[in-house]
């Protein structure tokens, strides 16, 4: 599975492989590790309503 992370204001885009069934914990950790890193702390964070991000 390939998870897309689009920086809006720059419209830059990364792709992240990940597996089937990844844990939001470990989401988490890849998203700081490859994002967070290159862009910084995110104001808001716009997903597609995956129940693993819905509370």
């Amino acid at each position: 599975m390939i998870w897309v992370v689009v920086d809006r204001l720059t419209k830059s885009s990364h792709f992240i492989a990940i597996k089937t069934g990844m844990l939001v914990p470990k989401l988490a950790e890849i998203y700081v590790e490859q994002i967070v890193r290159l862009h910084g702390i995110p104001w808001s964070i716009v997903s597609d309503r995956d129940p693993r991000f819905t509370s």
